[in-house]
């Protein structure tokens, strides 16, 4: 599937050869990222972003150029290039998004939001040999493809430096709102917090071990964590639905001299009243991705069990199915779709 501009449309491209260090690899599954829906929407304001931050996720070429989105992958190593031969056929692995590029200013390039490199929204990826991590054998191949997003909730926990007996709230059960909520659980947080409009994702929510879920629309959020723990307010909040309000929302939620943690990325220009933070004393901690030491521990714990993403799988697609995926996700009874490229 092939972003121009903002049309996404289903081509023939020619299929990439491995090159010094790098694997070819058939796409197993792939899921859909938040970031591929605003890509798909904003590309050129997420460019800019990229550009104004210094960040090299986006390379020059993207705007004018088709590119193939995809980066939540596993996938069967098809083709060793030179150096790379350890990496049999048929191996399923996954990795970090990133291509090590001698070529680029970085020395990257970040797979899936790159003209040069193809992402997994396709039959065939290149992944770099160093980067590789095999896929537990008894993983399926869509539970594989959560790595990537549940690596990004492990980051937002660990970067909010949780303290013993702290509670939580996460506000948003999309799907990195609930991998977030898995993390805390597993990393022994008593009672979490989950505000969601949506009641399909409120009832997944619960499933995946909230201790309290809530609809703001008809409950008070403060009001219903106040009854519930007998504490004034969380400590720690997680935005993790970034749309303009929410993280003055959170603001407002958190207790004095309390962490917000914005993982939400709301792609618009917004608006906080600061004074609320001073008079509070607040920590507004933004985090973006994961570490290679942290992907490695989600593929890891989604291996062993200890964390289970497979309730969020709401149903799978097939690659002539992927651009109406794109639209229907605009409905939040869905939760995490994902490509299946090779089903029928």
């Amino acid at each position: 599937m092939v972003l121009r501009g903002r049309q996404l449309a289903i081509e023939t491209v020619d299929v990439p050869r491995p090159g010094p260090g790098q694997v070819l690899a058939r796409v197993r599954a792939c899921g859909i990222c938040g970031s591929d829906l605003h890509a798909a929407k904003y590309l050129d304001d997420m460019i800019e972003a990229a550009r104004r931050s210094g960040s090299a996720q986006w390379d020059a070429a993207a705007e004018g150029a088709g590119i193939v989105m995809g980066h939540e992958f596993v996938a069967e190593v098809v083709e060793a290039g030179p150096g790379a031969e350890a990496w049999a056929p048929g191996t399923r692995v996954t990795s970090i998004p990133v291509l090590l590029d001698p070529a680029s200013p970085t020395a990257m390039s970040a797979i899936g939001y790159s003209a040069k490199y193809p992402g997994a929204y396709g039959e065939y990826v290149l992944m770099s040999a160093p980067l590789l991590l095999r896929v537990p054998d008894a993983l399926p191949d869509t539970v594989a493809a959560t790595t990537e997003p549940c690596a990004v909730g492990l980051h937002a926990v660990r970067e909010a430096r949780l303290q013993p007996g702290e509670t939580a709230l996460v506000m948003g059960a999309g799907p990195i709102g609930l991998m977030t909520l898995l993390w805390l659980k597993h990393e022994g947080v008593q009672h979490v917090a989950v505000s969601e409009l949506s009641p399909e994702r409120r009832a997944l929510a619960g499933r995946l071990g909230a201790d309290l879920v809530i609809d703001p629309r008809e409950t008070p959020v403060l009001e219903a964590i106040q009854a519930a723990t007998g504490r004034p307010a969380p400590p720690v909040v997680f935005e993790c639905i970034g749309v303009q309000g929410t993280l003055q929302q959170a603001m407002d939620l958190v207790d004095r001299m309390g962490r917000v943690i914005v993982v939400g990325v709301c792609m618009q220009e917004d608006r906080i009243l600061p004074l609320v933070g001073i008079n509070k004393q607040l920590t507004l901690k933004f985090v973006l991705g994961y570490t290679p030491a942290e992907y490695a521990e989600a593929l890891q714990a989604l291996g062993s069990g200890a964390i289970d993403t497979a309730p969020m799988i709401t149903r799978t697609v097939t690659l002539d199915e992927l651009p109406a995926a794109f639209d229907a996700l605009a409905d939040p009874r869905d939760c995490k779709v994902v490509l299946v490229p090779g089903q029928s």
